[in-house]
């Protein structure tokens, strides 16, 4: 069995290193000019 508290504390310990990881990368585009679009505007197939 888990007691609920460890539980919590490792959900909030994950959603803090998510959060910690985002801030990072928005860090990094900023200074360096990185795109985080994952879309590809080139992409062969679009019907006009």
């Amino acid at each position: 069995m888990i007691r609920p508290y460890l539980a919590a504390y490792e959900r909030q310990e994950e959603r803090a290193a998510r959060q910690r990881w985002r801030r990072l990368s928005l860090v990094m585009a900023a200074d360096f000019g990185l795109d985080l679009d994952t879309r590809d505007v080139h992409a062969t197939g679009a019907a006009w």
